[in-house]
């Protein structure tokens, strides 16, 4: 058996751990919907906002630019709700199809020359629904993946999408703006979301079932106040949710910059704001291979500040020379420093946050990303009408230094806090024998969890043998057999060893893996304090031995 419990990749497996998780469909089908889900948002931001500024100029842009990210706020925390009261894989379904409809209606409101105000709403019920990916996501990824080292290569893979949309997403809007101008953009986007919606309808990965509080039912913002309060038990976590929103502020400002400045300022016509958020995008890409490199170490704070440190200073070259020069220069270092950071504070965040509060806590992030993109855009529509795109851009510049200064001693203890094993919580609390356990008692159980990889053939645990670990099947088909005779049969999800831990008898069975499985062994002690500990969870343990016969080969 091979035992690994590290959630950072070395240079020597990254590799290997690449190649065999793609291997998991499930996987590779969430991120290829997710790409084409996020590319269809960074494209229409530009073709709409070119579709409202030929017909009615920088002001009405300025307010479309805010109309748009009203749904942002509204609509993030009962996003993080409805991952929570339902199977979160229904609820991002049922929000791309929403997606592909609001594109749909801002497209053929476009093209028929209909009042700005459909196009704008269409696209307003698009960005309301897609506040659904990110929390149904955080949810879904730790029951995806079969291992704490997959769910560092599922998070990296989620990041290169994230970062190639902001490339792809504007050349694809650059060229169909060259093609047949903002309709087509909208038309476009609308295509491609609904290619997102039928990639993730044939997925069949686990879905999770709710949460015991999503059934409950509290409130959206009760919600998300319980999951911030939460996370602030945990030393410098909220400091990551709060740049992790926060630097969506240039976000808001660029959107409304590049578009007006392309024309106004450095006269390259109205393709130049997809030429502009191009350079930004380039940036993007050269961070997917930073992040690969950087999330290989533990401690990930500091990189959090030197990007931070980044923003602020090229937003302010960018907007004290506002050249072509500078924009070559500045924009990718900036799309760079925005998208590594990103990748890296939802990753901290993810090890932050207990599974049962993933889907606020990513919720609440949403609301944060749209309040700072309103806020961005305001700030910028302010001070571009006060003196120009230039003065947005040194304003944008200083709030990212005071960012900086006023976060710089949370995010030292943020690495401290980012070792919830979400992996092992997500997988063990769907076994009935730890589901009904508190959330502090199965953290405990997680966190003496060990991961065993398992050859095809070994015997795992021979009858007769002294107990002395309890197993969850992370990946894998293993055979149970009592005397010779096969007994049954446990895949993903399914567990055993429980009798002779529980009896403190030899091994009842012998345990034999089918192929390559993926193994969780939680320790005898841990099992028996946090079972014994908790009535229904030792009623449970002892249903699941009733339930296969076994209490009768105990001694009496």
């Amino acid at each position: 058996m091979i035992v690994s419990t590290d959630y950072v990749l070395s240079v020597v497996g990254q590799r290997e751990a690449h190649r065999t998780a793609f291997s998991n469909r499930s996987l590779v089908r969430y991120v290829g919907s997710h790409l084409l889900a996020i590319n269809a948002e960074w494209a229409v931001f530009i073709g709409l906002l070119v579709y409202v500024h030929e017909r009615h100029g920088a002001r009405a842009t300025g307010f479309a630019s805010i109309a748009m990210l009203l749904p942002y706020m509204a609509a993030a925390p009962f996003a993080g709700q409805m991952a929570e009261r339902y199977r979160p894989a229904r609820v991002r379904l049922g929000g791309l199809a929403t997606q592909t409809l609001g594109y749909g209606i801002a497209g053929i409101g476009a093209y028929q020359d209909l009042p700005v105000w459909v196009p704008v709403a269409g696209t307003m019920l698009s960005l309301g629904a897609i506040t659904t990916l990110r929390p149904a996501g955080a949810v879904l990824l730790p029951a995806m993946v079969r291992s704490s080292r997959e769910l560092t290569v599922a998070n990296l893979w989620v990041g290169y999408a994230e970062s190639a949309s902001i490339l792809a997403g504007p050349i694809m809007a650059t060229a169909l703006l060259a093609l047949d101008g903002a309709p087509m953009v909208l038309a476009g986007c609308a295509i491609v979301a609904a290619a997102a919606t039928v990639v993730a309808a044939t997925d069949a990965s686990t879905d999770p079932p709710p949460t015991e509080r999503g059934r409950s039912g509290p409130g959206a913002i009760r919600t998300s106040v319980q999951a911030l309060t939460a996370l602030r038990t945990r030393p410098g976590a909220f400091s990551v949710l709060v740049l992790a929103g926060g630097q969506f502020f240039l976000i808001g400002v660029l959107d409304l910059v590049v578009v007006v400045s392309a024309e106004d300022v450095l006269g390259i016509g109205e393709a130049g704001a997809g030429v502009l958020s191009t350079l930004f995008g380039a940036g993007a890409i050269v961070s997917i291979v930073v992040t690969t490199m950087l999330v290989r170490c533990r401690r990930l704070a500091s990189f959090l500040m030197l990007f931070l440190a980044a923003l602020a200073a090229m937003s302010a070259l960018f907007g004290a020379s506002m050249t072509l020069v500078t924009a070559i220069i500045a924009l990718p270092i900036l799309g760079l420093s925005r998208s590594s950071l990103e990748l890296m504070a939802r990753m901290m965040l993810q090890r932050s946050a207990p599974p049962q509060e993933l889907s606020a806590v990513f919720a609440v992030l949403e609301g944060t990303a749209g309040s700072a993109i309103l806020a961005g855009s305001l700030f910028a529509q302010v001070l571009i009408e006060i003196s120009g795109p230039p003065a947005a851009m040194l304003g944008t510049g200083a709030f990212f230094l005071v960012m900086l200064v006023a976060m710089m001693a949370g995010l030292r203890s943020a690495d401290a806090s980012a070792d919830i094993p979400v992996v092992a919580m997500s997988l063990i609390r769907r076994d009935p024998v730890f589901e009904p356990l508190p959330a502090a008692a199965l953290e405990t159980v997680a966190r003496s969890a060990i991961e065993v990889d398992v050859a095809p053939g070994e015997v795992v645990i021979r009858q007769g043998d002294i107990g002395d670990r309890y197993y969850v099947v992370a990946d894998g088909v293993l055979e149970i057999s009592v005397s010779g005779k096969t007994v049954r049969i446990v895949e993903r999800g399914g567990s055993f060893g429980e009798v002779a831990l529980l009896a403190n008898v030899p091994r009842t069975a012998t345990v034999t893996a089918r192929g390559h499985c993926a193994l969780l062994a939680i320790d005898r002690v841990a099992f028996l304090v946090a079972v014994t500990g908790h009535d229904s969870s030792r009623q449970a343990a002892w249903g699941v031995v009733h339930a296969m016969g076994l209490d009768e080969q105990l001694p009496r």
